[in-house]
């Protein structure tokens, strides 16, 4: 399987916010719209910091 966690990262510190995601399309600028494995979606106020295909691992920085 190809999915990733994502995190979002606030200063220091990073949360998981979604896992098993699928695909990640961008909304607007600053908007991600995040899709997981079994249909499941939030959309947020991010920019990409970090993609670790191999680590299965996306973080992004809020805004």
């Amino acid at each position: 399987m190809c999915e990733s966690n994502v995190f979002l990262k606030k200063g220091q510190d990073e949360e998981l916010i979604m896992e098993n995601v699928a695909a990640i399309s961008p909304v607007r600028e600053g908007v991600f719209l995040l899709k997981g494995l079994l249909g499941e979606s939030m959309e947020v106020n991010a920019i990409i910091e970090d993609i670790n295909l191999m680590g299965h691992k996306i973080t992004l920085k809020a805004l």
